[in-house]
């Protein structure tokens, strides 16, 4: 049987302790996809990959300024870039937990079972954001603002594509295995 699991979701709502979890329980690997985006960037520059190197919540800088438009159409950017990468590497694999932020529900429906992973409590969202912000994201800038336009694009998204949403608003311990 092949089993891929992708929880994807936007920065600070849970992903990797959630896919720990249930690497764990369903004794299956855990890729994080972070380290397929550094392996794609190999031999690519900034100037001329730029989307391999901007995370999905700072990729709207490259269209203009913070809004909802150029906040989608960065996180579309950076999808784009790494979704052949991503693919590849899932096909390596015939049972496995991959977890990222810009993992494409719509290419990967194909490969498994995509399970978007979201915080809809804004006050927790901020916290566990925040505490990943000083190795992740620059603090400076509007990456949560952006975050959250993004994760209300992703829930409408997986809504349309009949997707699993997963609401880690309390705890991902909380979440059902199924």
């Amino acid at each position: 049987m092949t089993e891929r699991i992708f929880i994807y979701g936007v920065p600070g709502v849970g992903k990797t302790r959630l896919s720990k979890i249930f690497g764990k329980n369903f004794n299956m690997p855990v890729v994080e996809m972070d380290r397929i985006k550094r392996k794609a960037r190999k031999g690519k520059t900034k100037d001329r990959f730029p989307f391999l190197y901007l995370g999905t919540c700072k990729a709207y800088c490259k269209f203009g300024g913070l809004n909802k438009e150029n906040t989608i159409k960065g996180l579309i950017a950076v999808r784009l870039a790494l979704r052949k990468a991503v693919a590849d590497e899932a096909k390596k694999y015939t049972a496995a937990i991959f977890e990222g932020a810009f993992l494409d529900p719509y290419s990967l429906k194909r490969l498994g079972r995509p399970i978007l992973l979201t915080t809809a409590n804004e006050k927790r969202h901020r916290i566990q954001f925040l505490y990943h912000v000083d190795r992740l994201l620059d603090l400076k800038s509007s990456e949560f603002k952006s975050a959250r336009m993004i994760q209300e694009y992703l829930t409408e998204e997986a809504k349309i594509l009949n997707i699993e949403i997963v609401d880690n608003s309390t705890s991902v311990e909380s979440v059902p295995f199924w």
